[in-house]
């Protein structure tokens, strides 16, 4: 078993991105229509936007930063995610990525602030924040000595088990003092390894040499979100607060791993 030592975590720096999202709940009776929301959070029109009849959505989407940026409007929920695209994300961990968390974060957190700021943003009644980070590490084994500094309620043998995935929801009574509210704080651990190739071409015959490297890193998944029992919108002036509470959690898992 590994050591319960929590002394050689990674620096936050080490985390990279492989997607973001902010989700928000309109409560039932509040009326959803996209008005133009993605040209007024952007300022530029989507590259691309696709009505969705039949689910009575919108989906609009572009370029933004190392990544593809995605507003999505349901009847029941709104998704705005930032994913990698294939021009421009970042392939140094072997997977694809949008940039450091500590970078990527701000930006994303001014578009979410926009659209809360706009007139027609419907009254919510809760939202979530999620991500998808990943760490590089040489191997499974490596990388589950690596989790042990995060889990320190998790008895880890690296040298022979495997498919560690481990799950827990950490609620918590909310900074914001808006009553009653509390903030879900669930996080899943795990480490995945993923077998990349690169193909040469050698002459005008194409035979072609492959040459095949594994890549690993630690992934945390996190969903921080408010409680689901509360039925009240939620105050329109708070929830940039809410928000800025939701980055602060999810920095403090990152750096601190599962605390109560």
């Amino acid at each position: 078993m590994v050591p319960k030592s929590r002394s050689n975590r990674l620096s936050v720096e080490d985390w990279e991105t492989e997607s973001l999202r902010f989700t928000a709940f309109p409560i039932p009776v509040s009326p959803i229509e996209d008005f133009g929301w993605w040209q007024s959070i952007v300022g530029q029109p989507p590259e691309v936007e696709v009505k969705r009849i039949r689910e009575g959505g919108i989906r609009a989407e572009g370029s933004f930063e190392a990544g593809r940026l995605i507003l999505e409007t349901l009847p029941f929920r709104i998704d705005l995610r930032l994913i990698p695209s294939p021009e421009l994300s970042s392939k140094t961990l072997g997977f694809a990525t949008i940039g450091k968390f500590t970078e990527i974060i701000e930006p994303f957190a001014e578009v979410m602030n926009r659209w809360l700021s706009l007139d027609s943003c419907p009254e919510i009644q809760r939202i979530a924040l999620g991500t998808v980070l990943l760490a590089s590490v040489d191997s499974r084994e490596s990388g589950y000595r690596q989790l042990a500094a995060y889990l320190p309620s998790v008895d880890i043998d690296p040298e022979h088990s495997t498919d560690l995935i481990y799950q827990i929801n950490r609620p918590r009574k909310s900074n914001t003092k808006i009553a009653d509210l509390k903030i879900n704080r669930l996080m899943k651990w795990s480490v995945v390894v993923v077998l990349g190739g690169d193909f040469f071409v050698e002459s005008e015959e194409i035979a072609y040499r492959k040459r095949l490297q594994k890549y690993a890193a630690c992934r945390l998944e996190l969903d921080i979100n408010t409680n689901v029992g509360k039925q009240k919108p939620l105050p329109r002036d708070r929830i940039p607060s809410i928000l800025s509470e939701f980055m602060d959690v999810a920095e403090e898992i990152v750096i601190e791993g599962d605390i109560p």
